[in-house]
């Protein structure tokens, strides 16, 4: 799965994704409330599934020190709890 990576989403360190992408994340993540996030390879934890607001922490330090010219995440759920999270 694909999803742009905002301004905000950048600022604040959020994978963020809107109301008309929710169906398709729903799939994926199949009523977990955590998963363990590895971004660019890297494990940061084990994250809550922020279902209200549609998003899950990465932290800022990270989303900021991603590189300009990446604008999208891609989301791969793996094991049924490990969410890989790759930058384009």
């Amino acid at each position: 799965m694909v999803l742009p990576i905002t301004k905000s989403a950048r600022r604040f360190g959020y994978i963020i994704w809107n109301r008309s992408k929710n169906p398709e994340v729903e799939k994926m993540l199949d009523g977990l409330t955590t998963v363990k996030v590895y971004l660019n390879g890297f494990y940061l934890g084990e994250k809550k599934i922020d279902r209200k607001y549609y998003r899950i922490s990465l932290g800022y330090k990270f989303t900021r020190a991603l590189p300009e010219d990446a604008k999208f995440y891609v989301l791969k759920l793996e094991d049924k709890n490990k969410l890989k999270v790759e930058c384009e």
